[in-house]
C-alpha cells in the first residue's frame, strides 16, 4: 500500500487532532495545510498555505480533509474532487440538502472517493450494536432516546456555531452525528420528523428537539442542549428492542448496561460488545411478572419461554443483565475512529468494490432529518 499524501482545510483544534492521530498510520502523511492564519511556508514539517484554494492546487496530494465550518463544506469539496483528490468531508455533508445533491453529482462527474467523517459509526460499542440490531438478535428496535446535554461555555454569542448561516443549527452541525447513528441501527426509513427548538434570544438557540417517524414503527426522539456548565455535560443514547433495553453513555461512547432476555445464541452474540461483564443472570422459568400492581391479572411465576412483543413471538430462557466498558481513554477512542475512517476511504480508493462503512448517501439521509428538525 502505497503512503497517501493529505492535506487538511482548516487547521484549528480538530485539524490539529487529525494531524495528531494520522501521523501515527504508516499509510498516510499529513503533506500540507491551510488555513487563513497562515503565511504560505512550503518548507518544514508539512507545507502551509493561507488560501485554500492553493492546497487543492498542490498535484502532490492525493486526499483533501475538509475541517471548516459547514457553509465552506461543498464549495471546497466540489472544488477539490475536480483538482483529482478524494475527499474527507467533517460532517454535516452541508446546510442543506439541495447543496449535498451538488456534491453528489461533483462526485459522480469526477469517479473520486468522498467520504463524510460520521466517525461515531467507527466506535467499539456502535460497530458492535449495529452488527447485532441489524441482525435483529435483540428482535426489533422500536424506541430510541437521544439526549445531550453539552457545555456552552467556550461558545459565545459571537461564534459561527449560533449563526444558522454558517453552521445550519444545533441539528445539522451537531445533530446528524446522532441521526446517523440511530439510521445505522436499522434498516427501517423515516417517514415523518416533528421539531421544536428555544433560544435564549435571537441569535443563540440553545435547545432543540426532534421525533423521527420510521416506516416499520421505530421512533426516535432526539434532544440536544447546549446551555449548561461543562460539569454537567452529559450524553445518553438509550434503545429499546422487543427483547432487550441498553443504555450507552457519552457522545463518544464510552460505556453503557445491557438488560435482556436470551437464549443460548443470544448470550454468545452478547460477547461481540466490547468489555461486557455480566452482572446478573436469571433463568426466566420461575421469574414473576411484576408488570401490574398485586391483584391485577396473574403474577404467577412461568415456565413458559416463549416471550411476546409487538405481536411476535420470540424464544428466550433467561434474563441478563451486564455492563458494557472501553478500557481506552476517549482521546483514544477518538483517534481510533479516526484513523478507521481515512484506513475505509483508502480501502476505497484501492478497491472500488469495498463498501464503505459510511456512505456520502448515509450523510445525506442525516442531513436531511436534521433539515426537516431545523425548518419546524
Amino acid at each position: 500500500m502505497k503512503t497517501y499524501q493529505i492535506g487538511i482545510v482548516g487547521y484549528g483544534g480538530f485539524g490539529k487532532f487529525l494531524h495528531h492521530w494520522w501521523n501515527t498510520l504508516a499509510t498516510v502523511k499529513v503533506a500540507a495545510a491551510s488555513d487563513g492564519r497562515f503565511e504560505d511556508e512550503l518548507t518544514g514539517e508539512f507545507r502551509k498555505y493561507n488560501k485554500w484554494e492553493d492546497l487543492i492546487a498542490d498535484d502532490d496530494l492525493d486526499i483533501v480533509s475538509i475541517a471548516t465550518p459547514p457553509a465552506f463544506h461543498v464549495k471546497i469539496a466540489c472544488a477539490a474532487m475536480r483538482s483529482g483528490k478524494h475527499v474527507l468531508l467533517e460532517k454535516p455533508v452541508a446546510i442543506t440538502v439541495k447543496e449535498a445533491e451538488t456534491l453528489r453529482q461533483v462526485q459522480h462527474e469526477t469517479g473520486k472517493v468522498i467520504m463524510v467523517d460520521h466517525m461515531l459509526r467507527y466506535n467499539p460499542i456502535i460497530k458492535a450494536l449495529i452488527k447485532l440490531s441489524k441482525e435483529e438478535t435483540f428482535g426489533k428496535l422500536r424506541h430510541a432516546i437521544v439526549s445531550n446535554y453539552a457545555q456552552d461555555e467556550s461558545l459565545p454569542a459571537e461564534h459561527w456555531f449560533w449563526d444558522k448561516e454558517v453552521s445550519g443549527g444545533i441539528f445539522i452541525e451537531h445533530g446528524v452525528h446522532f441521526f446517523d447513528i440511530i439510521n445505522a441501527l436499522t434498516d427501517q426509513k423515516f417517514t415523518k420528523v416533528y421539531g421544536a427548538s428555544h433560544g435564549r434570544n435571537e441569535q443563540q438557540v440553545d435547545q432543540v428537539s426532534a421525533m423521527v417517524l420510521y416506516n416499520e414503527g421505530l421512533i426516535a426522539s432526539h434532544y440536544h442542549s447546549f446551555s449548561g456548565p461543562g460539569f454537567f455535560e452529559e450524553t445518553t443514547i438509550r434503545l429499546m428492542y422487543d427483547l432487550a433495553k441498553v443504555e450507552i453513555k457519552g457522545w463518544i461512547p464510552m460505556s453503557g448496561s445491557i438488560k435482556v432476555l436470551a437464549n443460548a445464541a443470544t448470550r454468545e452474540k452478547l460477547n461481540h460488545i466490547p468489555g461486557l461483564k455480566i452482572i446478573n443472570a436469571e433463568q426466566i422459568s420461575g421469574l414473576v411478572d411484576v408488570s401490574r400492581p398485586e391483584g391485577w391479572g396473574d403474577t404467577s411465576a412461568t415456565d413458559n419461554v416463549s416471550i411476546k412483543a409487538g405481536g411476535l413471538d420470540y424464544q428466550a430462557d433467561e434474563m441478563i443483565s451486564a455492563e458494557f466498558e472501553i478500557t481506552q481513554s476517549k482521546s483514544e477512542i477518538y483517534g481510533h475512529c479516526l484513523k478507521s475512517i481515512i484506513y475505509d476511504l483508502i480501502t476505497k480508493i484501492e478497491n472500488p468494490s469495498h463498501q464503505l462503512n459510511v456512505t456520502l448517501d448515509d450523510a445525506i439521509e442525516s442531513l436531511k432529518i436534521a433539515e426537516l428538525a431545523e425548518k419546524q
